[in-house]
């Protein structure tokens, strides 16, 4: 695929071996994305309690995760997870489809990324009988909210998020296939 700036796009399943990568992509791209409006011990706190090489491993390992990764010149610059289990009961639907992250290189938004893996995430819920797409968002995050909302999803209820010490505010979100 092809973004607006004419760089090429390679799209893959994540596999075994790409463990240590989604852990360094997965904590690059969450500290790009929170490390301004958090404490920096909280987030150091925070790194290995998601992002650790064998945390990754062991995702990658359950079957009902998935994971999409975007590579550009080799290099990967964004992914997506999904998840097929259960959902908490805020979410309405017989058959959920989570995306559980969905991050990219601060360096690379901007160009079509999160539509093209939104839309490989509905898809897929389309093909594969998902009635509804859920996920959680920081109520904080005004960016990832307002792509949210382009898509439809709409706010069915709050978690909490330990971030270090910090207790933090989650929106859940869904929309219906």
């Amino acid at each position: 695929m092809k973004s607006t700036d004419s760089t090429t796009f390679h799209f893959r399943a994540g596999t075994a071996a790409d463990a240590a990568l989604l852990a360094d992509l997965g904590w690059r791209t969450f500290e790009e994305t929170f490390s301004e409006s958090n404490d920096p011990a909280d987030m150091a706190a925070f790194k290995y309690t998601m992002y650790s090489p064998a945390l990754q491993a062991a995702e990658l390992a359950d079957p009902e995760t998935e994971f999409v990764l975007v590579e550009a010149s080799g290099e990967a610059i964004a992914y997506m997870k999904l998840y097929k289990g259960e959902a908490p009961m805020e979410i309405k639907g017989n058959k959920p489809l989570q995306v559980s992250r969905l991050y990219i290189a601060a360096a690379w938004l901007g160009r079509g990324l999160g539509d093209q893996l939104m839309q490989k995430a509905l898809a897929k819920a389309a093909t594969e009988g998902f009635d509804v797409v859920w996920l959680t968002v920081w109520e904080h995050n005004e960016r990832a909210k307002r792509f949210y909302h382009k898509y439809g999803f709409r706010e069915m209820g709050e978690l909490e998020f330990i971030l270090g010490q910090d207790v933090q505010r989650d929106l859940y979100m869904q929309l219906e296939v």
